[in-house]
């Protein structure tokens, strides 16, 4: 034995505990007592754990290693960030956005507002993330909801669940991003992988709006007319609409299909909505440059039009992306020094089926979403908690990042003092618990995920058929019997 194993203490549960309890009880305090965003309470959660390994035995360079590698695990998602922004500002000045937008507004019918509001903002979402549809297109249609005296906690819960289910199935999305690079798989495999469990929970949620919107009684119908017919001429007036400007959502699909890897093909997206932005709404490319960097500030006059449309850019991004960093290191301290091990070890073993894994996956998820009130470090610290097991037991890495991504990702907007959740509220103008209720799609979809992992878990090929556990066990009791 060397005589730095010799100074190195034994990581205990205790250990784990304690780096995790500290950014837990800073990050709480930061954000919900003093409203603070959480990069720094992020960075005081990495001094605690840093300093934990320091005193079980490890060295600086120890502890710097570590940082490194989990910011380095990252990278690729920083990079997609990136790309996310860019698209996002050139497929606005591309008319693209614009024209999604100018669809879903057209089809907007008292007696369907709900499942109407549910699934435009869910269009919306893919392209814009959770944040920008419900800042942008959620806005309109919670004002459209007033016009037709349509409950507001009922609006804003069927705009928050559309939203968030970009949070599952678009790679255009930070929170899919970040699930796929933890879990070390594409971020299109991710996001298709889990596309029919969405699509049926859609479905769900579709059929529970309709309910609700045929028993509701409603009025002012001529205002909402008015309203909607006022956003369509702005619209119409500012872009060139029409279904050639959707040409880059076209190329996207394309490259989804054909599993060009993530980055080329928002590129290629990228490329194509610039020429549009050129030729077809009249952007010099000079302009077109900058929006890409900077994003799009809306001047046509149109109150509601420009807070539809001023998004975007890699600026726009570079707040998520250092929270993405810091999170990322502070888990590659938990995981390089082995106190993320030394945390989950105790609990996982007592996982003995895998429905038993699905289900401590999606509460965990849940439960940091409140403990550690912000989405990154609930869908890093998860993945990063589960990983090991769900390995040793052969799940695929994009089954079990979609299974950490289904909790973890959207539960988020349920908390009340959650930064996804005090967001909501800002720019909705309901309460969390008014629009909590209504959410249908943000948890009817995990609950849904651990039915289908309880019950069709094998069937569904979640899980290999020979189960790894079953295996370890045989193989436990073969040496038995040989030392016997």
């Amino acid at each position: 034995m060397s005589a730095r194993e010799k100074t190195e203490k034994e990581v205990k549960f205790r250990h784990g505990v304690l780096a995790l309890g500290g950014l837990a009880v800073v990050m709480f305090g930061c954000v919900v007592g003093l409203g603070a965003e959480p990069q720094i309470p992020l960075v005081i959660g990495c001094a605690i754990a840093g300093g934990i390994a320091l005193y079980l035995g490890r060295t600086w360079e120890d502890v710097l290693d570590a940082v490194l590698k989990g910011i380095n695990d990252s990278m690729e998602a920083v990079l997609i960030l990136m790309c996310i922004g860019m698209l996002v500002g050139v497929w606005i000045q591309s008319g693209t956005v614009p024209t999604m937008i100018y669809y879903g507004l057209m089809v907007v019918s008292p007696e369907l507002f709900l499942p109407i509001a549910f699934l435009v903002t869910t269009a919306v979402g893919i392209v814009l993330g959770s944040w920008g549809a419900a800042g942008t297109i959620g806005i309109a249609f919670l004002g459209i909801a007033a016009a037709l005296n349509i409950p507001l906690g009922m609006a804003a819960g069927a705009i928050v669940a559309g939203a968030y289910v970009s949070e599952i199935i678009s790679p255009l999305v930070d929170g899919p991003n970040l699930a796929a690079a933890i879990a070390d798989c594409g971020v299109f495999a991710l996001c298709k992988r889990f596309l029919v469990p969405c699509l049926v929970t859609c479905a769900g949620c579709v059929v529970i709006y309709l309910v609700i919107g045929m028993n509701l009684s409603v009025g002012g119908s001529a205002d909402v007319s008015a309203q909607v017919s006022s956003l369509l001429t702005a619209l119409d007036a500012n872009y060139n609409i029409g279904p050639v400007t959707l040409i880059p959502l076209a190329v996207m699909i394309v490259c989804i299909a054909l599993k060009v890897p993530a980055i080329p093909s928002f590129l290629a997206a990228i490329a194509v909505g610039m020429i549009e932005a050129c030729v077809l709404q009249g952007s010099d490319l000079s302009a077109v440059v900058e929006v890409a960097n900077l994003g799009v500030v809306s001047t046509t006059g149109f109150a509601e039009l420009d807070a539809l449309l001023s998004n975007g850019g890699i600026q726009e991004m570079m707040s998520t992306i250092s929270i993405v960093i810091l999170v990322m290191a502070f888990g590659g301290i938990m995981q390089h020094t082995h106190l993320m091990d030394a945390l989950v070890d105790p609990i996982v073993s007592r996982l003995r089926r895998f429905g038993q894994l699905v289900t401590a996956t999606v509460f965990s998820g849940a439960l940091f979403n409140v403990l550690l009130p912000d989405q990154y470090p609930a869908i890093t610290l998860s993945t990063q908690m589960y990983s090991k097991e769900f390995r040793r037991r052969g799940v695929k890495n994009d089954v079990w990042g979609n299974i950490v991504n289904s909790s973890a990702g959207i539960t988020s907007v349920l908390v009340p003092w959650n930064t996804c959740a005090v967001y909501m509220v800002t720019v909705l103008g309901v309460g969390c618990l008014t629009y909590a209720p209504y959410a249908f799609f943000c948890y009817l979809y995990p609950l849904f995920i651990i039915v289908l992992g309880v019950l069709f878990g094998k069937k569904l090929g979640w899980l290999p058929r020979t189960d790894a556990v079953a295996v370890d066990a045989a193989a436990q009791g073969e040496t038995a019997v040989q030392n016997a």
